[in-house]
């Protein structure tokens, strides 16, 4: 037996999950059934001890269980931040655009941030003229754009300039619906007639009757441009609707003798093109963009770097059964100390214990506050006591713990949807980190 999983399928896929960061539009359902995402950021400790080759995701019970352990901060995504993408694809001068209908290389993004998609490419030719839309030239309604060098292009859309800030990369661009498009789209339209044998002995004339169609929908009128007695192209004076197929005919007028034309018919998708760029490019991808601002209002230590990032599905509040639906939540312990002897150095083993060998507790620096005495720390295994000295292997220093914050996220809690390792991202309390990452399916 054998089975296809079809484009639409992973369009639709992407796009269920898409619609569930739209927390206004399932605002009907019960907390408990909403669905909540949050991309955290961990690992401040260096890969593979310094050489910084990031290590290749796994998801055994042991290394998820990591992926939690040595988190950091957890931001949840929103609606506005998450767009469907596909391949990024430049309109380039001298280069061959297949037709629509090839599944490859047949869309392009202009220089005005314009999505175009080739209808026809002048029986293979190379494409010399970019194509444009100007709306004081150009009618959304009209079923393509001609340019010089003999291309038929379907304008889709226009990339604003908050979808480019956020969501187009050399790699990726957004897709997006233009209202305007998918209400001029035509059902099952004639748009394309391919001439493939001009016949010869027609009689001549620029809009000749000759041609009958045998198509299973209504509307479409077609006439025949002929000179020297071929027919050298077919003028659509209306599309018509609703053809899932059309084979056309060429008669010659009363009295002519003309034979032997022949041409193919491209018919537009059932809802027509641009109707829905999401099916028509296929775009099955799914690009989340969070943002984290300098130190988050104080809950980020900006003294150190991180090297994952991990998608989390509805995670609970720490020690409870109550989903987390907050903006942003710590997955770190945070430590205050009284004054002691010695600064504790980022990404130093700390514990408690006569020796490290006999610690009850150790757990991994990811800031020390040396003003506040606040010391954040990750990996943790054992229980912390309180008014007892904690101590830095490396540096040795020592303070006693006052006070204790656990996470405000449940750890090991939710679903981990997305892994993805990365060189370092140094941190500064005066930068943004805008993190991009994609979910293909």
């Amino acid at each position: 037996m054998s089975s296809l999983i079809t484009k639409n399928f992973k369009v639709l896929l992407a796009k269920q999950l898409y619609n569930l960061l739209d927390l206004t539009a399932n605002s009907y359902l019960p907390t408990s059934r909403r669905s909540y995402m949050y991309a955290f950021i961990g690992k401040q400790l260096p890969w593979n001890a310094g050489t910084e080759v990031p290590v290749t995701p796994t998801e055994t019970d042991s290394v998820i269980n990591d992926y939690y352990r040595y988190g950091i901060l957890a931001k949840q995504l929103s609606y506005t931040n998450a767009s469907l993408v596909v391949d990024r694809n430049n309109w380039t001068a001298n280069t061959k655009y297949n037709t629509y209908e090839a599944n490859t290389n047949f869309y392009i993004l202009n220089s005005s941030d314009q999505v175009f998609k080739c209808l026809a490419n002048n029986a293979s030719a190379n494409s010399t003229v970019e194509p444009a839309l100007s709306l004081s030239t150009t009618s959304l309604e009209e079923p393509y754009v001609l340019t010089a060098d003999g291309y038929k292009w379907k304008y889709l859309y226009t990339i604003s300039s908050v979808q480019k800030q956020r969501f187009l990369t050399a790699d990726w661009m957004p897709v997006v619906n233009n209202k305007f498009v998918t209400a001029s789209a035509v059902p099952g339209g004639i748009d394309i007639v391919t001439i493939t044998n001009a016949g010869n002995n027609y009689t001549n004339g620029a809009t000749q009757s000759i041609i009958s169609i045998d198509g299973d929908g209504t509307g479409a009128v077609l006439k025949a441009n002929v000179t020297g007695g071929r027919v050298v192209n077919v003028i659509i004076q209306d599309r018509g609707m609703q053809y899932t197929y059309a084979d056309l005919t060429f008669t010659d007028v009363a009295g002519g003798t003309g034979t032997a034309a022949t041409a193919t018919v491209s018919i537009a998708p059932h809802d027509g093109h641009g109707y829905d760029p999401l099916y028509e490019l296929a775009a099955s991808n799914l690009m989340f963009n969070v943002e984290f601002n300098q130190d988050e209002s104080g809950i980020l230590p900006t003294d150190n770097d991180f090297r994952q990032v991990v998608l989390l599905h509805n995670p609970f509040l720490n020690d409870t059964s109550t989903p987390a639906t907050g903006q942003s939540y710590s997955l770190y312990t945070r430590i205050t100390t009284s004054p002691g002897v010695g600064d504790f150095g980022i990404d130093e083993v700390v514990y408690q214990g006569a020796t490290y060998a006999d610690s009850t507790f150790t757990a991994d620096v990811i800031s020390f506050d040396t003003v506040e005495n606040h010391l954040y720390v990750n990996n943790v295994r054992g229980i912390l006591s309180v008014n007892s000295a904690i101590k830095g292997r490396d540096t040795g220093a020592i303070r006693v713990v006052n006070a204790i914050q656990n996470p405000t996220l449940d750890l090991y809690s939710g679903q981990i949807l997305y892994i993805t390792s990365k060189t370092p991202i140094t941190r500064d309390d005066a930068q943004t980190e805008r993190i991009r990452f994609i979910l293909s399916f």
